[in-house]
């Protein structure tokens, strides 16, 4: 039975976050699993009709899935929920005239930012059902990262999650965070693991503009917000002897913790080992990866954690916070330290630097894991949510 599915792709068109790289990879593998089980000779396993925003000029993924709607609500606008639900509501009934068949009561919404649509009766009559992702609650663990305009949106995440028919989670970490901290059902909660971009593998170390292969150096990739704990890693480089100190690389955008860190590194007089890179582009960063010593990734909260499996995937060691949800996808391939504690921070730094067996032993494990991730068995796991919530 093909089941008829709506994906909420309006985020696309606003930015190119994590959430949107979220729903381009596993929107576009969907298709993949699709055209899979066409060409093996059985029925779709869904039928989808995409919601895009008026804004999308770039139609990233209406090739694959040309059935299009114009969604006008735009994504973490204060009145998503309603506007939103009447839009979903009048595009689900519009489906079923379309079919000549009342199909619409069947259809299945997947909500990949967090916070569905409410399913209001006077509104849209319920006419769907409800699939969300939930990437982690950082809003209630860490409030003082989001702005009050955002904190506003992530607290629809309580009632969308009681509501949902299913609620998708990127790990075990963060599924159990949602247990906790919303006491919906455990038997709506699905845990599906995410999957590196395939541009991050490993390749040749090779000499460029951004990778400074004659210098060895620590790389370092996520904004500048205080839960990514970059702090830490520059604390740690400063009580490091001076003769040993690796060059840092770190690339992100300047969000609200960067003037801190900032000082830190003038106080210190860390600016001839510390390079401030800003956002950069994934080839860029696989040239980076390919090239380093070791990254770190010393953040105090996370729902997954890609930039260590994109490490690894690139045959990048790694060096990583031993909280949330990152134990859970580094395994045993990674190093994990207190990210509170700088001395251990720069012990990890220090042998990454001294013993070239470690890193090719910490490398080998790395591309093992990130391999086990792939968005093809996401994109499949998703679709077996849908089936299972249209069932």
């Amino acid at each position: 039975m093909t089941v008829p599915i709506l994906l909420d792709a309006r985020i696309l068109a606003y930015n190119d976050t994590g959430i949107a790289r979220y729903v381009r990879h596993l929107y576009q593998s969907m298709r993949d699993v699709v055209d899979h089980a066409i060409q093996g000779g059985a029925a779709p396993p869904i039928a989808v009709t995409l919601l895009e925003s008026r804004r999308e000029m770039r139609h990233q993924l209406s090739r694959a899935w040309p059935d299009t709607r114009v969604a006008w609500t735009p994504p973490h606008n204060r009145f998503e929920r309603w506007a939103l639900a009447a839009e979903v509501g009048a595009t689900t009934l519009a489906l079923g005239r379309c079919h000549g068949e009342r199909r619409s009561g069947h259809a299945v919404l997947h909500s990949p930012d967090h916070v569905a649509p409410g399913r209001f009766r006077l509104l849209a009559g319920r006419r769907w059902r409800s699939v969300i992702t939930v990437h982690d609650l950082s809003f209630i663990h860490l409030p003082n990262t989001h702005t009050a305009e955002s904190k506003t949106y992530y607290s629809g995440i309580k009632a969308s999650a009681r509501g949902a028919d299913a609620i998708i989670c990127p790990s075990q970490a963060t599924a159990a965070d949602l247990l906790d901290s919303t006491g919906v059902d455990p038997g709506r909660v699905w845990v599906v693991h995410e999957a590196a971009d395939a541009r991050y593998q490993p390749g040749e170390r090779l000499v460029s503009p951004v990778t400074d292969i004659g210098h060895p150096y620590i790389l370092t990739v996520g904004s500048l917000e205080p839960r990514k704990n970059v702090k830490v890693l520059i604390e740690a480089v400063q009580r490091m002897p001076p003769s040993r100190r690796p060059l840092v690389k770190i690339v992100g955008s300047k969000g609200s913790a960067f003037p801190e860190i900032a000082r830190l590194v003038s106080s210190n007089q860390l600016d001839r080992w510390v390079s401030f890179m800003g956002r950069m582009g994934t080839k860029e960063i696989v040239a980076l990866y390919q090239n380093a010593l070791a990254s770190t990734y010393l953040s105090l909260y996370e729902g997954f954690g890609l930039p260590v499996l994109e490490s690894m995937a690139s045959g990048c060691p790694v060096v990583a916070s031993n909280l949330s949800s990152i134990p859970e996808i580094a395994g045993d391939a990674a190093v994990l330290v207190d990210p509170h504690d700088a001395d251990a921070v720069a012990a990890a730094l220090q042998r990454m630097m001294d013993d070239p067996s470690h890193r090719a032993d910490l490398r080998e494990r790395g591309l093992r894991r990130a391999a086990t991730f792939t968005w093809t068995a996401a994109a499949q796991q998703t679709i077996d949510v849908f089936r299972a919530v249209h069932a």
